[in-house]
């Protein structure tokens, strides 16, 4: 029979007592007891009673007798030890009446949590009931922890140990990430094989040193300490990190994490950050690195290096030409040319360290890197003569000149070096690659496919290079830039029939600058494009002023530069020109030189075809010094020839060149165009011209360039010609 004792009237409940015993009186008297403590009980008669009433309340405390019919004590607690749930855990206080060895032992091994023994000091029962049930929370909290904390440690993949101050492993609990079990013939950490063991029998020698000089020191100062390693395990190199914190004065506790990923992350942003993705070789972080570190040593050792800056020529043509697929490609072989070429002896210093963060294991890879685009580097230590580095230069541009073979392809470039030298030339990073560029352009202005040694001169040079852009950038708006004319004579009437614009360029504290020194320097920053269109505008206003107030029509003969004739809104700009001028297309004259088309002999002929269809004439300049294609010629069915004034200034005396010029006249009106010489600046050249037929002619003998008040004064003395629209003399019809 089953019963259940009322709720006490005072106090909060604070437990399910479970009393098991065959006395009706003891149950009474344990209900009692209970209630004076504020605890709640239910009743079992016997052993059977107790173990059903048990898996169905679940009580929090089980007193239970040890004489009872149908299941003594003893049984009732083995089978609520092996049922399932609470039970297995809830403490269970023994009643014996009993008190010899036996029967406690008989009890403890049935599971109890502990005994009583008849008769019963009902007071102390009361208190000891609540002394285990406060044992039984606590335990209970316990095991919920140390679940939780399994559980934590089950998911982190970190290795946890203790050990002492000498080096013993007192525990050890190897961490999610580890494997267990051998793999590749490496022996796995495990608790077996780590606790109670010295370090020095679990990780290598100089490692565990390592580790040892941490872990006394972590006892020293009670401050965490950590230290990096690197083990050989399952065939692979594998990082980690031991984290060490003191738990006393002869203990630690040790955290070890697998690092590897990280490593590995590590090296990638490293290889990011110093090697060049395209080539593979270092880039300009890692050389600038390695160059501060070589001028550091050459400093503390009295030694001399070399800075060596190469620049391939023309490599802007190759991307424009080919495409920058290929342009990438022919780095690639350069960069692998390069290390060919090199020598290590040429690059290796003795007793230098391979760097940190280095993406080469051999430090002397540093010493070359592309620095951007075509720009490559190379670093010379312990030089003893400029001859060497010379000669490291010459084997560079040497092996540039072979050809490159690109998808069938032969591709030919050629590479300028400049040499700045350590500690002659500066004794900073910034200035020794600066002076090395510098050295490089004065190689380029030599003619390319040349190595410099830089001198203070050049950057003098350069400075006023400089200088000149930024006053050429101005001068368009501050109006210092102004136009001469050179007149044209027809040979036979000596009368003006045309006029070449010339511009020229007044300094405000320079004074008048030569086109030979701005116009090279306007082709190479782009600002021809700018004052070629100027310079149109101006001299189509001029040739229509001439028109309008003279009633003389003047052909305007205007120099187009190869920039400007690439210009893919040239057309636009001629006949914008034309239209705000109101000057008849027929007055103006452009002057192509024989580089500029023959540059691309398709777009060429494109360009030419929009030029005729608005119905400007065409000439080329400077004829005889480029590639003299009787070819193009037919092609490109110019109107006039400009024999170059080299051919002219010998004449008449110069047989040979007579010969030429005679060439050039009868092989141009044959193909019914005329013919202007250039530089005419005797009248003996003037008559033999004549002889040979040349249609016209300009020079000092006839005419300096002029402005444009002197011209108008020279056309005034003229007698008028008929008026518009102009039949030009000796210019046939295109």
């Amino acid at each position: 029979m089953m019963r259940v004792s009322p709720s006490p009237q005072r106090g909060a409940q604070r437990g399910i007592v479970l009393i098991a015993d065959d006395d009706p009186v003891m149950r009474l008297l344990m209900l009692e007891m209970l209630q004076q403590v504020g605890l709640e009980g239910i009743e079992a008669a016997d052993g059977r009673e107790a173990v059903a009433l048990a898996a169905a309340r679940r009580p929090d405390l089980i007193l239970m007798d040890v004489e009872m019919p149908h299941q003594d004590g003893f049984a009732a607690c083995r089978a609520i030890r092996r049922s399932e749930g609470p039970g297995a855990s809830v403490p269970i206080v023994m009643v014996t009446g009993g008190d010899d060895i036996e029967a406690v032992t008989s009890a403890y091994e049935a599971g109890a949590t502990d005994f009583v023994s008849k008769p019963i000091n009902w007071p102390i029962l009361g208190h000891r009931v609540l002394y285990v049930l406060r044992a039984s929370d606590a335990i209970a909290r316990l095991r919920i922890a140390d679940a939780q904390n399994r559980a934590v440690l089950a998911a982190i993949p970190d290795t946890f140990f203790r050990m002492n101050g000498d080096g013993f492993y007192l525990d050890y609990e190897p961490g999610r990430g580890f494997p267990s079990r051998e793999r590749d013939g490496a022996v796995p950490f495990t608790s077996e094989r780590c606790v109670g063991r010295h370090i020095t029998e679990v990780l290598p020698k100089d490692i565990a040193a390592r580790v040892m000089a941490q872990l006394g020191e972590v006892l020293r100062s009670q401050q965490i300490r950590s230290i990096e390693y690197e083990l050989l395990r399952f065939g692979a190199t594998q990082h980690f990190e031991a984290r060490l914190v003191a738990t006393g004065p002869s203990e630690v506790l040790g955290l070890v994490r697998d690092i590897s990923e990280r490593k590995r992350s590590e090296e990638q942003i490293r290889r990011l950050a110093y090697c060049d993705s395209l080539t593979g070789i270092p880039n300009r972080q890692a050389f600038l690195e390695t160059l501060e570190r070589e001028l550091q040593r050459s400093k503390v050792g009295n030694k001399k290096f070399a800075v060596l800056f190469m620049d391939l020529d023309a490599f802007k043509r190759i991307n424009d030409t080919l495409g920058h697929n290929v342009g990438d490609h022919l780095l690639k072989i350069v960069s692998e040319r390069l290390r060919e070429t090199i020598r290590p002896s040429d690059l290796v210093s003795r007793g230098e360290a391979a760097p940190d963060g280095v993406p080469d294991n051999d430090s002397s890879s540093t010493k070359f890197a592309r620095l951007g685009g075509d720009e490559f580097t190379i670093l010379i230590p312990d030089l003893e003569r400029v001859e060497h580095a010379l000669n490291v230069a010459h084997r560079v541009k040497e092996a540039m000149r072979r050809p490159f073979l690109i998808d069938g392809n032969e591709i030919f470039v050629t590479a300028s070096i400049g040499i700045s030298l350590f500690p002659e030339d500066g004794d900073d990073c910034n200035s020794l690659l600066k002076f090395a560029d510098t050295a490089m352009y004065h190689a380029k202005n030599c003619g390319k496919n040349n190595a410099k040694l830089y001198s203070s001169s050049l950057t003098m040079q350069i400075m006023s290079h400089v200088k000149l852009e930024v006053g050429l950038r101005k001068a368009l708006q501050n109006d210092e830039l102004y136009l001469l004319y050179q007149p044209q004579l027809d040979v036979r009437s000596l009368e003006i029939v045309g006029v070449e614009a010339l511009v020229r360029w007044r300094h405000p504290e320079r004074g008048i600058i030569s086109p030979t020194e701005f116009i090279p320097l306007a082709e190479e920053t782009g600002l021809i494009v700018p004052i070629g269109e100027w310079v149109l505008r101006t001299a189509c206003n001029q040739a229509r002023a001439w028109q309008h107030a003279l009633r003389r029509s003047v052909r305007m003969a205007v120099n187009l530069s190869a920039k400007q004739f690439k210009d893919e809104n040239l057309s636009q700009i001629v006949l914008s020109a034309l239209d705000e001028t109101g000057l008849d297309p027929k007055l103006l004259e452009l002057e192509l030189t024989e580089g500029t088309l023959m540059d691309d002999a398709k777009a060429t002929l494109a360009t030419l075809e929009q030029l005729r269809g608005i119905g400007v004439y065409l000439s080329i300049d400077d004829f005889g010094t480029g590639y003299s294609s009787m070819n193009y010629l037919k092609r490109f069915d110019v109107r006039a020839l400009k024999i170059d004034r080299s051919f002219i200034c010998g004449l008449p005396q110069d047989s040979e060149n007579a010969a030429i010029t005679r060439a050039i006249i009868a092989m141009a009106h044959g193909l019914k165009m005329a013919v202007v010489a250039e530089g005419v600046e005797t009248d003996e050249q003037l008559v033999l011209l004549e002889q040979f037929g040349c249609d016209l002619v300009q020079g000092y003998f006839l005419g300096h360039p002029s402005s444009a008040d002197a011209i108008t004064q020279m056309l005034r003395q003229l007698p008028a010609v008929l008026p518009a629209p102009p039949v030009l003399p000796a210019l046939p019809a295109p």
